[in-house]
């Protein structure tokens, strides 16, 4: 679950099923989505590109789009370096959606 302090909304994953979600959005929501280990392991990675889009995504106001080949790149390398699985980066590529009531 991420939360959007501006709006005080809450997102989460759009699931495999009937859901559709936005692929485009605010990278403070994707960071928000990341568990502590996640967060810390994609912080910490040496990994040239992971920690370049880190940096990004941390100092500015940047967007993400699940849809580029940047964030291909940066999933398949976080999929290598055990950061995310590749059922974890799947959700992610079906975009974000608000959380239902009845979901909080």
């Amino acid at each position: 679950m991420a939360f959007d302090p501006v709006s005080n909304r809450k997102y989460t994953t759009a699931s495999a099923t009937n859901d559709s979600g936005q692929l485009i959005f605010s990278a403070s929501l994707f960071l928000n989505l990341l568990t502590e280990t996640e967060m810390c392991a994609f912080f910490r990675s040496s990994t040239q590109i992971i920690a370049d889009t880190a940096l990004l995504m941390s100092r500015r106001d940047s967007e993400v789009n699940v849809e580029s080949t940047r964030f291909n790149e940066v999933m398949t390398a976080c999929v290598a370096e055990d950061i995310f699985t590749a059922d974890r980066v799947a959700a992610f590529k079906r975009g974000i959606r608000l959380m239902r009531q009845e979901e909080m």
